[in-house]
């Protein structure tokens, strides 16, 4: 009879070698395209042959005013080595100059939504440290509260303001810089989320548009980006939208950590001795965990490499771009499981350059992975989910400070999700403190803390049960809709419990991150 499977498993900032029962199916990413030989000839090819647009030398001129938007550093999942970004904007502001556009003309934007805003120094992450020292006193980040700093567009048929960011209206032109590594982002949700105001976005982050119904990685079906196609008429009719946007491969470790950390069931992860490979991660574990947590901030990078750049009109740039996406980051499957495992990094967007706390764990695992799928979850209804983490109660007090609050003041009383969205929505982005931390000190908007409960709280709705795997805390489980199990063997067995001996168990081996298409 066959014995137990083994392979990887993430565990916040430790890497395990996982027992897993004879019968498990185990999912695998794709293999990364080819990166492009070439990304500068192919981006310079681009924005001379943008689609459905003239070249910017054919609809600019020596006094045009423009401003450059672009991606915030909460993506990629992890930060790049060598973001793309930094030479998308360098050649764009080399034609701009030499148009004859003085930098005076020019302002350069982050898009971060309700995101926190970032200190210079955060954004060479993104920009590089060339354009900063270039442009840094006409570098700022997007606020999404400050009347004077945004322009209402109009109101859509349904009710739906729209209301961006005022330099994408003053300008004669918005080029927008896109790094697109899911199929979530981009195409009519920059602008509307990354330089949308609080009034605009919160008709597209509420529970209807966020739950396991309709993944936000399927842009056809998903609700949340029905709006945004409802909304993007009165964009394009206020703004002259120019969108360049790459596309990354889902490479997502440099050498040579791609040996050490690829699948045991991957065609690189054969070569690599899973015994040895589990000396080296126990060794690791043994690493003070604030010692782990800063090598997590500051040293781990992802080494995604480019594999296409497209230029022009954001509806024909968005469709290369998903058509793409889906060839690297979705994989056929044939059925949904009963038991539904991920091992979970201590890695969301939110805890970018920060501190990973039991609320963007929540979300993380029953708002991102469990909706990493396009038409059906890959965990049935009424099934359960393993998610490996400690589940440290941890919290960064300048970027989250709406986040403590909530979690010390407002749980367990709001559980449910949509309740929490009603009744605590508007009163957390009005608080004044909250703003004032948003608007000045890098935190996140009041608000933003709520979302991530609330849609993973529909995502609870769908499952029986989480059960959180080698939970270090059991009360900061509990207080986030987990169940705790102190290891994996353990997980498995109250999985089984609960969903039937004979249940379906797969396991989901990330990162890289990827998409299921579920038959």
């Amino acid at each position: 009879m066959r014995g137990p499977i083994e392979e990887i498993v993430f565990f916040g900032d430790d890497v395990r070698i996982g027992r897993f029962p004879a019968h498990t199916r185990f999912v695998y990413a794709n293999e990364a395209l080819a990166a492009l030989p070439d990304f500068d000839a192919e981006l310079r090819a681009a924005l001379d042959r943008p689609l459905g647009a003239e070249p910017l030398e054919k609809q600019l001129g020596p006094k045009s005013r423009v401003t450059i938007a672009f991606d915030d550093p909460c993506l990629p999942v992890p930060l790049m080595l060598r973001d793309p970004r930094a030479k998308v904007v360098g050649e764009v502001l080399k034609r701009l100059f030499t148009i004859g556009i003085p930098k005076e003309r020019i302002r350069i934007v982050c898009a971060n939504g309700l995101h926190r805003k970032w200190s210079l120094d955060e954004l060479k992450t993104v920009l590089g440290r060339k354009v900063v020292s270039l442009m840094a006193e006409r570098i700022s980040c997007h606020d999404a509260t400050l009347d004077d700093e945004l322009s209402f567009l109009g109101t859509t048929s349904r009710g739906h303001e729209v209301e961006v960011n005022r330099a994408c209206v003053e300008a004669d032109m918005l080029i927008y810089v896109n790094l697109n590594f899911t199929s979530m982002n981009g195409g009519a949700k920059s602008v509307l989320v990354g330089l949308g105001s609080w009034r605009s976005i919160r008709h597209h982050h509420g529970p209807a548009q966020w739950n396991t119904d309709a993944s936000i990685m399927d842009p056809a079906t998903c609700p949340m980006h029905a709006i945004l196609a409802e909304m993007y008429p009165l964009v394009q009719k206020g703004c002259n939208v120019f969108q360049i946007e790459t596309v990354t491969n889902n490479n997502v470790w440099p050498f040579p950590l791609d040996l050490l950390l690829a699948p045991l069931g991957s065609e690189h992860g054969r070569k690599r001795a899973g015994a040895l490979r589990r000396t080296l991660f126990e060794a690791a574990s043994l690493a003070p965990e604030a010692f782990k947590g800063w090598v997590r901030k500051r040293l781990v990078r992802s080494d995604y490499r480019p594999v296409a750049v497209k230029a022009g009109a954001p509806g024909p740039v968005h469709a290369r771009t998903l058509d793409v996406l889906f060839r690297q980051q979705n994989v056929a499957v044939e059925s949904q499981a009963d038991v539904v495992i991920y091992g979970v990094p201590s890695l969301s967007p939110y805890s970018s350059l920060s501190d990973f706390n039991p609320i963007l764990l929540r979300s993380l695992v029953m708002g991102y992975l469990v909706g990493l799928f396009r038409g059906r979850p890959l965990v049935k209804k009424g099934g359960v989910v393993i998610a490996c983490n400690p589940g440290f109660e941890q919290f960064n007090e300048r970027h989250h400070p709406a986040y403590i609050d909530f979690w010390k003041n407002h749980l367990p009383e709001y559980e449910d999700p949509v309740r929490c969205w009603e009744e605590l929505s508007e009163p957390y982005a009005a608080n004044e403190r909250y703003l004032a931390r948003y608007r000045e000190d890098l935190a996140y908007h009041g608000a933003h803390g709520l979302i991530n409960w609330m849609w993973s709280g529909m995502g609870l709705k769908h499952v029986s049960s989480v059960i959180l795997a080698g939970a270090r805390e059991p009360l900061t489980a509990r207080k986030i809709g987990f169940i705790p199990e102190p290891d994996l063997d353990r997980a498995i067995d109250r999985a089984l419990e609960t969903a039937g001996r004979d249940a379906s168990i797969t396991y989901q081996v990330i990162p890289p991150l990827f998409c299921v298409d579920v038959a």
